[in-house]
C-alpha cells in the first residue's frame, strides 16, 4: 500500500489556542477513515491543512505524486444568482453533460439544475458540493461533515457511492450510523492528542471503554498507595530518627501520578424539566393543507398525535418537512384545513432560522437565566451550558459575538428547559457532535412531554421516536412501522432503482459494445471515450458487488431452512419449501447477473489496456 499522506510534528494554534500539537500521521491510499473529536478540537484544521486551504505553524507534510485530492468543506461562497449547471462548469473546467450527469447522481435532475443557487436549500447545496468535488476525479477525498443537511435517501446514496469509491476517504460526521456504514478505521482529535485506531468507529468506543476501565483501575491503586505512604508521612515526619524515611516516602508520593481520563459521552448529563402528565392527544389535525399562497406543497386527512408522542417528521428534502412544523409552530398559516392543540398546551419552537434574527444584551448565563424556569439553580444551569459545549469562560459571552452554531445552540438549549408540553424541534442536532447528539437523545427520550421534530442524524432519530409521520409526493401520512423498518423501506427501494438502472445499462451494452469499442480503438486519445470506458468499468464492479452481496444473503438464509429440514421434530411447512426454491432461482438470478458483468468489465478493462 502507498503512503499518500505522511504528517510529521504538525503544530497549529490560534492566539493561544493550540489546536494541533506536534502531531504525526500516515494515512494510505484507499484507507476509509472516520475523524472524530468534540468541536473545536481541530478536526477541521486539520482537513484545511491537508487541502492547502491552511498551514501549519510548524512540521512537514509529504503528499504523494499520484495523489488527487477532493476537499468537501462545510462552508462554501457562492454567487446566489448563478444557475447549478454554470456554477459546476466554471469551476471545475469540465462539459456541461458530463456535469449533469454527475449533479443527477446526487438527485439533482433536470428541474434544478438550471436553477439559481439562491433557490436551493441547504441539502441540495450540499448536493452540488459533492457533485463538484467528484467532478475534479481525487483518489482520496477530505469530506467535512457531509451528512449535514442530506435526506436519509440521499445520504444512503452518499453511502453506497462511497462503499464503491475506488480509492480512500477521510470524514469529518457527528453522524455515527454513517460511520459506521462507511469507514473500516478511526482517528480521534482530542486536545494535542491525535489516535490512529485500526477499526469501525463502535470497535473503537469498545476499545476505549476497555481503556478507560484500565485507566481507572490504576488510578484507584496509585490514589490507594499515596494514601498509604501519605498516613506514614504523617505519623512519622515529626520524628527526628523517621525523618529520612518520611521524606523518602514523600518523595515516591510525588512520583506517583494518576493519569488523566478523557472526556466521555457518559459524563455529558442533560435533564429537561418535566411537565404535568396529561392522557389524551396533544394534537389533532383535519384536512389539513400547507404550503404558501403561491404553491400548495402536502396534504393530509386525519392525523392524531398522543400525549407523550416523539413524533419524527421524515422525508425528502424539499418535500415539506420543515413546512409542516412551521405551520404547526403557527409562523405560517394553514392554506386549507385546521389543527388543534389541547387546551392549555404550551408550545416551544427551535428552528435554525430563528438564531439569524436573534438579538440579546445579555450574556449566555443571562439569556438561560431568562428562559429557565424558577426552580433550576445556576449550578445546574451551569451544567447543562457545559453539556451544550458552553465552557466556563464562554457562558460569560456576549449573544452578539457568538458564532451562528453557538447562537444555535443556545437557542436549543433556551427552548428545551422552558418546561413546555410540546416541543416543536427543527434539526435539533445541527452544531452538535454526537456524544452531545446521543445525551440531548437520551434526555428527550425520557421527557414526559411531546415531541414533533425533524433530523438527519439517524442514530438521533433511532434514538428518540415512537411514531413516524412522512411527507411525500404531496401527501402527509402516519408511517405504519417504527424508524428501522422505515429505513429498510427506503433502502429496498434505492436498491431496485440500482436494479433497473443496472439492467439497463447490461442491455445497453450488449446493443452497443461492438460500436463502442471500435469508437474508442479508433480513438484513443479521446477523453471521454476513456472517461466513459473508466465509468463503466466502475459500474460493473458495482453490479458485481450487489451480487455477491445479495448471493451470500439468499445463500445463508437457504442453508438456514435446509438445516431446519433436517430435524424430525419439524412439521413440513410448505411456505418454507416454496421459500428454498424461490431462493435457489434469486441465487441463479444474482449469478447471471455476476457472469454477466464480469464479461463485460473484462471486455472494457482490455479496451482500455488496448489504448493506453
Amino acid at each position: 500500500m502507498k503512503t499518500y499522506i505522511n504528517l510529521i510534528n504538525i503544530h497549529k494554534q490560534y492566539a493561544s489556542n493550540v489546536l494541533l500539537d506536534n502531531i504525526s500521521l500516515l494515512i494510505e491510499e484507499k484507507s476509509k477513515i472516520g475523524l472524530i473529536g468534540r468541536n473545536g478540537s481541530g478536526k477541521t484544521t486539520l482537513l484545511k491543512i491537508l487541502s492547502g486551504e491552511d498551514e501549519p505553524d510548524s512540521g512537514q507534510i509529504v503528499l504523494h505524486d499520484e495523489l488527487i485530492l477532493g476537499y468537501l468543506k462545510q462552508n462554501n461562497v457562492f454567487n446566489e444568482e448563478e444557475n447549478v449547471i454554470d456554477y459546476l462548469v466554471n469551476h471545475t473546467e469540465k462539459e456541461s453533460w458530463f456535469c449533469a450527469k454527475i449533479a443527477y447522481t446526487f438527485g439533482i435532475d433536470h428541474t434544478k439544475i438550471n436553477r439559481p443557487i439562491k433557490e436551493l436549500s441547504s441539502g441540495f447545496r450540499m448536493r452540488m458540493k459533492l457533485s463538484e468535488m467528484l467532478l475534479h476525479e481525487p483518489n482520496f477525498l477530505l469530506l467535512d461533515e457531509p451528512s449535514n443537511y442530506l435526506d436519509l435517501n440521499t445520504l444512503i446514496s452518499l453511502e453506497n457511492f462511497l462503499l464503491e469509491f475506488n480509492g480512500g476517504y477521510l470524514i469529518v460526521s457527528h453522524d455515527r450510523e454513517f460511520l459506521k456504514s462507511t469507514c473500516e478505521k478511526t482517528i480521534e482529535i482530542k486536545p494535542n492528542q491525535v489516535t490512529y485506531y485500526e477499526g469501525g468507529i463502535e470497535e473503537y468506543f469498545d476499545y476505549k471503554e476497555k481503556v478507560t476501565l484500565q485507566i481507572t483501575r490504576y488510578n484507584k491503586n496509585i490514589e490507594r498507595e499515596k494514601a498509604h505512604l501519605q498516613k506514614f508521612v504523617d505519623r512519622f515526619k515529626s520524628k527526628a530518627s523517621k525523618a529520612t524515611q518520611a521524606q523518602s516516602k514523600m518523595k515516591q508520593i510525588d512520583k506517583l501520578k494518576t493519569i488523566e481520563i478523557g472526556h466521555s459521552a457518559r459524563t455529558i448529563n442533560i435533564r429537561i424539566p418535566n411537565v404535568e402528565e396529561k392522557n389524551g392527544f396533544s394534537m389533532i389535525s383535519q384536512s389539513l393543507v400547507i404550503g404558501y399562497p403561491e404553491k400548495t406543497v402536502a396534504k393530509s386527512n386525519r392525523i392524531e398525535i398522543a400525549r407523550g408522542s416523539k413524533v419524527a417528521i421524515l422525508g425528502e428534502n424539499g418535500e415539506g418537512k420543515t413546512t409542516l412544523l412551521r405551520t404547526l409552530a403557527g409562523e405560517i398559516n394553514p392554506i386549507d384545513g385546521t389543527y388543534q392543540f389541547s387546551q392549555g398546551t404550551k408550545v416551544g419552537y427551535f428552528a435554525e432560522h430563528i438564531y439569524k434574527n436573534m438579538t440579546s444584551n445579555d450574556n449566555v448565563l443571562g439569556f438561560i437565566k431568562r428562559y429557565s424556569n424558577n426552580g433550576m439553580l445556576e449550578r445546574e444551569i451551569l451544567g447543562l451550558l457545559g453539556s451544550f459545549l458552553f465552557s466556563s469562560d464562554d457562558v460569560y459571552k456576549p449573544v452578539s459575538v457568538l458564532s451562528g452554531g453557538e447562537k444555535s445552540r443556545l437557542l436549543l438549549l433556551a427552548t428545551i428547559i422552558q418546561k413546555s408540553d410540546l416541543l416543536i424541534l427543527d434539526e435539533p442536532t445541527n452544531h452538535l457532535d454526537f456524544e452531545t447528539v446521543e445525551a440531548l437523545g437520551d434526555a428527550l427520550s425520557n421527557y414526559n412531554g411531546t415531541i414533533l421534530f425533524t433530523s438527519h442524524d439517524r442514530t438521533f432519530v433511532s434514538m428518540l421516536s415512537d411514531t413516524i409521520i412522512e411527507v411525500k409526493s404531496g401527501d402527509i401520512n402516519t408511517y405504519p412501522s417504527n424508524y428501522d423498518a422505515y429505513v429498510y423501506h427506503i433502502k429496498q427501494q434505492i436498491l431496485n432503482n440500482i436494479d433497473i438502472e443496472e439492467s439497463y445499462l447490461l442491455k445497453s451494452n450488449d446493443n452497443n459494445s461492438d460500436s463502442k469499442a471500435s469508437t474508442n480503438k479508433n480513438n484513443p486519445n479521446d477523453y471521454h471515450a476513456r472517461k466513459a470506458l473508466k465509468s463503466n468499468i466502475t459500474k460493473m464492479k458495482g453490479i458485481i458487488k450487489r451480487a455477491e452481496v445479495k448471493m451470500a444473503e439468499y445463500d445463508n438464509e437457504r442453508q438456514a431452512l435446509l438445516k431446519e429440514f433436517e430435524s424430525i421434530t419439524i412439521e413440513y411447512d410448505e411456505k418454507k419449501h416454496l421459500r428454498v426454491a424461490e431462493l435457489k432461482k434469486l441465487i441463479d438470478s444474482e449469478e447471471e447477473k455476476w457472469v454477466e458483468a464480469q464479461e463485460k468489465k473484462l471486455e472494457y478493462e482490455n479496451i482500455y489496456i488496448v489504448n493506453e
